[in-house]
C-alpha cells in the first residue's frame, strides 16, 4: 500500500479528526491521505509548520499525536505522543528521525486505523509539561 492510500471513513470507526497545521486547520471530511502526506513532506519547505492529529475519541489512550521539523543538519522530524489516563494523569514522549516515510505511515496508521505508532523506546518528557 502506498504511503497516500485513500482509507475510508468506514475504516476510522466513526472517530473524526482535526488537523491543525501553522496556517490551516482541516476538519474530518478535508482530511485525505495525501493531505497528511504532503504536510509532512512539506516541512523542508516550510521549517516553522507542524501538524496535530486530533482525534474526537481516544485512540487508544492517545489524545492526539503531533509532528514539526527538528530544523537539524538531517532534517528531521520530531514527533510526539500524549497519552491520557483515567486517573487524570498523562504521558508525554518524543520521538525524532529523519525518516519522512515513517512518519507519515505513524500518522496514516494513526488516522485510518486508529493504530498508536510503538512508543516504547520514545523518549518520556512528560516533566516537560
Amino acid at each position: 500500500m502506498s504511503e497516500s492510500a485513500n482509507l475510508s471513513p468506514v475504516d476510522r470507526n466513526d472517530v473524526t479528526y482535526t488537523i491543525s497545521t501553522q496556517n490551516v486547520t482541516y476538519q474530518n471530511d478535508a482530511i485525505e491521505a495525501s493531505l497528511i502526506t504532503d504536510i509532512i513532506e512539506g516541512f523542508a519547505a516550510d521549517p516553522d509548520d507542524f501538524i496535530i492529529l486530533d482525534p474526537s475519541a481516544p485512540v487508544g489512550e492517545s489524545s492526539y499525536i503531533q509532528a514539526c521539523p527538528a530544523q537539524d543538519a538531517l532534517n528531521s522530524i520530531i514527533v510526539e505522543l500524549r497519552l491520557n489516563y483515567a486517573d487524570q494523569s498523562f504521558k508525554h514522549y518524543s520521538y525524532q528521525t529523519p525518516d519522512k516515510g515513517q512518519v507519515i505511515r505513524m500518522f496514516l496508521n494513526y488516522w485510518g486505523l486508529q493504530k498508536l505508532p510503538d512508543w516504547t523506546h520514545w523518549t518520556d518528557i512528560t516533566d516537560q509539561f
